[in-house]
């Protein structure tokens, strides 16, 4: 079942997206998350995204954002982390 995403990634939520990845990695869970919601997304937590998607990778676990709203397909564009975040 994916993990949801807030509607606001700010940096008020990065810290929390950064331990809850971090802690389903080294549970070694892969990780399916819905970006459905997304209505913003700073650069921060488009960052601890990235950094969970090298993390997973090292630790053989599958990662993939599921069903990414336009918005944070948009700002994952904008901030030229498609192929890091592995969106076309």
């Amino acid at each position: 079942m994916p993990s949801p995403l807030p509607a606001i990634l700010d940096t008020n939520a990065g810290g929390e997206l950064r331990r809850r990845l971090r802690a389903a990695i080294g549970e070694g869970q892969s990780l399916v998350i819905d970006g459905s919601a997304v209505e913003q997304a700073g650069l921060a937590c488009l960052q601890v995204l990235a950094a969970a998607r090298i993390a997973a990778d090292a630790a053989g676990l599958d990662f993939r954002i599921a069903a990414p709203s336009d918005s944070l397909k948009a700002m994952i564009a904008l901030a030229g982390l498609g192929p890091a975040l592995a969106l076309a």
